[in-house]
């Protein structure tokens, strides 16, 4: 099993493509590919340019999904091997918990992003007795619970910035966590520490939107309110869920959205578009529903296929690679650390809502692009983050039991710990690992059944649309001269 350096994010991390010299060669090179298709019933992808694998299996191509992040996260996705062997001397991921890694940086004024330091005992999280609540689509939602969901938002914006559980608080744990805020806490690491680009990605985030959803239900009184998830792996979910778009006196809504992508038919394979340099007017939303319509659409169940299925077959494939804090990244080396979950359709959506109009701050001291959901430093001050990551979670959720797929067994994995603040009243800290969290059930909750009885892409099959005959082009070599990557991190990081 190879690792990834837990200083992904050493650096500020966009989310959109960042401009490159036209000799400068991609981070994350694609794979020449075979036509292929994707068939469920009516429901058909293709891929241009083609091939098969040593085995025979046909496959289909990677995007440079990876090229638009800084640091690490512009590695070697599609290049598990390579990455393998460049870290092969990291046996074993490091072990995180509270006493390991420390939030730095806060600002004297307003205390953030670090959580306050509260003078309260750390306890350890108790599995809830049963499930209570059930996460809806949001697209789906009744007219009295979405008022329930504008005011659960109201009342946490209206608590004071300083209060643990306040939205602003709640912000402020993904920027901590992603910008460059948590270090380890070891002298002889001297790095930044990251939850995303590796295998820490998929349980931290059900952790944290977890404990979001429960200071919700507080606020309101009502301990069976879920947070609603946006269903964009359904075509009917493939737009942002009007619940969010209505600027009217609600508090869902965000600025810092790109306005063009508002109305529009999502593109969940968005960051391969970009880096194509062929970029698309937006499709807008369930217009009359022509050949484009229908086949942009296909284009995104098949990508949640290849997410979940085609390129999800394992835990280090679909969760991410280990953390290794050891393996130092040179000039030339770059560690493709995240898995299918969350380097395809999460990256692209993070990308797809944000601002290119807007700017913000990192701590970097750079002003960056993209604001609020496609910059990680400021992607939780968009409500609509935590319905999106609701169905990155959901995702998970299904990947985990109707896919059959299996987390890690490495104890450094199972018992990764964090602490996050509870209870709005008498606000507490918690100890949640990994462990705890594998079946959301313990967390006391699930999704909507009715939602899971027809999942439009689970079902598609790679057929080859180029026949492979004598009269065949021949198909293309497999494989791959080493990459020439570009140099990225400075070599203090």
């Amino acid at each position: 099993m190879n690792g990834c350096m837990a200083s992904a994010c050493a650096t500020s991390s966009p989310l959109a493509p960042v401009a490159r010299a036209a000799s400068t060669p991609p981070a994350c090179p694609s794979k020449k590919t075979a036509a292929t298709g994707c068939r469920r019933r009516s429901v058909s992808c293709r891929a241009t340019g083609g091939g098969r694998g040593d085995d025979g299996g046909l496959w289909l191509p990677r995007r440079d999904m990876l090229s638009a992040l800084s640091g690490v996260a512009a590695g070697l996705a599609g290049y598990q091997g390579l990455a393998s062997a460049a870290v092969e001397g990291c046996l074993r991921g490091d072990k995180v918990d509270e006493k390991l890694v420390r939030c730095t940086d806060t600002d004297p004024k307003t205390g953030l992003p670090c959580p306050p330091p509260l003078p309260v005992p750390i306890v350890d999280f108790r599995p809830e007795g049963k499930v209570k609540r059930v996460r809806q689509p949001a697209h789906l939602l009744s007219r009295e619970y979405q008022e329930k969901y504008k005011e659960a938002i109201a009342k946490m914006k209206a608590l004071p910035p300083e209060h643990p559980l306040s939205f602003v608080a709640q912000a402020a744990i993904h920027q901590a966590y992603c910008d460059s805020h948590y270090r380890w806490n070891d002298p002889a690491k001297d790095t930044s520490f990251d939850v995303h680009f590796s295998w820490l990605f998929a349980p931290w985030h059900r952790m944290y939107i977890y404990f979001y959803e429960r200071a919700l239900g507080q606020l309101i009184g009502d301990d069976t309110f879920a947070v609603p998830y946006w269903n964009w792996d359904a075509p009917s979910g493939m737009v942002v869920p009007a619940l969010f778009r209505d600027s009217f006196a609600n508090p869902l809504h965000n600025r810092n959205r790109d306005p063009e992508h508002l109305d529009a038919l999502v593109d969940l394979d968005y960051i391969g578009t970009l880096n194509s340099g062929k970029v698309p007017p937006p499709i807008p939303f369930n217009e009359p529903q022509d050949k484009k319509y229908k086949e942009a659409v296909n284009k995104n169940l098949c990508t949640v296929f290849q997410q979940q299925i085609r390129e999800g077959q394992g835990a280090r494939a679909f969760l991410g690679e280990k953390l290794c804090s050891k393996f130092k990244v040179g000039e030339n080396e770059l560690v493709g650390c995240q898995g299918s979950l969350e380097r395809m359709a999460h990256t692209a959506l993070h990308a797809w809502v944000g601002n290119p109009g807007s700017r913000v701050v990192g701590q970097d001291g750079v002003a960056h692009p993209n604001a609020d959901m496609g910059f990680l430093g400021s992607a939780g001050r968009d409500p609509l983050f935590y319905s999106h990551h609701a169905n990155v979670d959901r995702m998970w959720h299904i990947w985990s039991t109707k896919l059959g797929g299996k987390g890690f067994d490495d104890p450094e994995w199972l018992d990764a710990s964090f602490v996050f603040y509870d209870d709005v009243e008498n606000p507490r800290r918690v100890r949640i690992k990994f462990r705890d969290v594998l079946d959301a059930r313990n967390l006391g909750y699930t999704y909507d059944e009715e939602a899971e009885k027809d999942l439009p892409w689970i079902n598609c099959k790679l057929t080859p649309l180029v026949p492979h005959g004598k009269d065949a082009p021949p198909r293309p070599s497999t494989r791959k001269a080493a990459p020439v990557f570009p140099v990225t991190l400075r070599k203090d990081q």
